[in-house]
């Protein structure tokens, strides 16, 4: 019975304990709050072309990087792995064989071996879909040659450092610092890479971004300290939603950009932005570009009015 007795009133102590420990947490401010950097200083809102923008295009291609652009895309979502003689290729997958027309791992063949196949559509994607041909796995270094003045996010796929070494000898060389944000699925990597390429800034890594999630669900959001500028989401995972607000509000207090991936429907697309996001990549950077200048040439109007109707009630005044 003594037990019994002492139990109930330590755990009215331990809740009194928590609720005081999390409302102390909740007032705490914004523990850190990440510089300007000139990648994203350039535009409100990115139209982010999704491996260049495959569903116009053969993905991952300078063929389709050039089309992005020309259709409005403001950013080259690209992925990169090294290959056997230790050169950058634009591709997602670690083997050639579901784009193009040949066999193999990418890391087991040299740049003149990959380079003598035909790249075309995703085939399961975009089974129904005929490329143009002669299209060929690009090298980064020819995109980046090709197209000096672009913006990019640059996946890294491999798990090993060496494809990051490589990146940040490419974005040094070609002097692209300010156009290259540098994203990766593996947080160790990306640790990596900001030690060695400081000036090039980052986005952050699944298990980075699983934390700022986590915390901006239970209301301590602002208590994350990022070590990337940008966070790049799917709007649901396994049934559950990520996207939220509070995901949202806990970034851009720490002046970090948040951009959904990947989606293609004009219904969502238009839902996130009106939520708030600061990008979405895409598979259609033609359909979003044209729905995003609409939209913000609507706020703007709407912006215009509210403005003329507060001088006008000022005067009155």
């Amino acid at each position: 019975m003594i037990i019994g007795v002492t139990a109930k009133p330590m755990k009215t102590v331990l809740a009194i304990s928590v609720v005081i420990i999390y409302g102390v947490l909740l007032a705490l401010p914004v523990q850190h709050r990440l510089d300007h950097v000139a990648f994203y200083q350039s535009a409100d809102f990115d139209v982010i072309a999704h491996r260049n923008g495959r569903a116009l295009a053969p993905g991952n291609t300078l063929e389709a990087a050039v089309n992005a652009l020309a259709v409005g895309a403001d950013v080259l979502e690209l992925d990169v792995h090294l290959t056997a003689d230790g050169v950058l290729v634009v591709r997602h997958d670690a083997v050639i064989d579901t784009t193009t027309n040949g066999s193999g791992v990418i890391a087991q063949m040299t740049l003149d071996e990959i380079q003598t196949y035909e790249v075309g559509y995703h085939k399961v994607d975009y089974p129904s879909r005929v490329a143009a041909k002669h299209i060929k796995v690009p090298t980064l270094a020819s995109v980046f040659k090709r197209l000096p003045n672009s913006r990019y996010m640059v996946e890294i796929k491999p798990l090993d450092l060496a494809a990051a070494d490589k990146l940040c000898g490419l974005v040094v060389e070609y002097r692209l610092d300010e156009q290259v944000l540098v994203a990766s699925f593996d947080s160790s990597v990306l640790r990596h890479f900001r030690q060695i390429c400081p000036r090039v800034p980052t986005s952050l890594g699944e298990s980075e971004a699983y934390w700022l999630v986590i915390l901006s669900r239970i209301g301590l959001g602002h208590l994350y300290h990022s070590p990337g500028y940008s966070v790049q989401l799917p709007p649901t995972y396994g049934g559950l939603r990520v996207l939220t607000p509070g995901v949202i509000k806990a970034a851009h207090k720490q002046n970090m950009r948040v951009e959904a991936w990947t989606v293609n429907d004009v219904v969502t697309m238009r839902a996130l932005m009106d939520l708030g996001y600061d990008g979405i990549i895409t598979d259609h950077p033609d359909i979003l570009s044209l729905l995003a200048a609409a939209i913000i040439a609507m706020r703007r109007h709407i912006a215009f009015i509210e403005t003329q109707l507060e001088r006008q009630s000022l005067s009155v005044a």
